[in-house]
């Protein structure tokens, strides 16, 4: 019989292990950066979707995906807001952009994450602003997005 196996990842989003068996958060921490472990969304406690493991079909796959919402009630999962919120909080940094170029960027964020008709005008928008933002701040702000936004936005932002 195939059995669905759940994600522990921290609420950093250090992924410990898709093959989680419990639909409760786990006790324990995460050995990178000491915080909690879960396995659950923290909002409507859906378990966090992992590997699954099919009858029959043996061998080793690729670790499953984190994801940034809950696939359920669509919150974002804590390793998301934490990037937004960071996100956010740097952009406040920056001397060189007008508030409106903050604004412009901090509302493009979300749909930088994922894949939706939305991506590409919030690409544009964050390209437009970033630029003049100091060095530092665009630096920064790459190295928070380019390990957790779409795949479509990795390619566009990295040219």
């Amino acid at each position: 019989m195939d059995k669905q196996l759940y994600q522990a990842v921290c609420i950093n989003g250090h992924q410990k292990t898709d093959k989680y068996e419990s639909t409760t958060d786990p006790k324990e921490f995460c050995a990178d950066c000491g915080k909690k472990l879960i396995s659950t969304c923290q909002s409507c406690r859906t378990p966090i979707k992992g590997h699954l493991k099919l009858e029959g079909v043996y061998g080793s796959f690729r670790p499953t995906n984190i994801p940034n919402y809950c696939s359920t009630c669509s919150a974002p999962h804590p390793w998301t807001s934490f990037i937004l919120e960071q996100s956010v909080e740097l952009l406040a940094l920056d001397t060189e952009l007008s508030s409106s170029q903050k604004e412009l960027i901090k509302n493009a964020l979300p749909d930088l994450l994922v894949d939706t008709p939305a991506t590409q005008v919030a690409i544009a928008k964050y390209k437009l602003n970033i630029s003049n933002a100091t060095k530092v701040v665009k630096d920064a702000m790459y190295n928070i997005l380019i390990d957790t936004v779409s795949e479509t936005a990795k390619k566009l932002l990295s040219n």
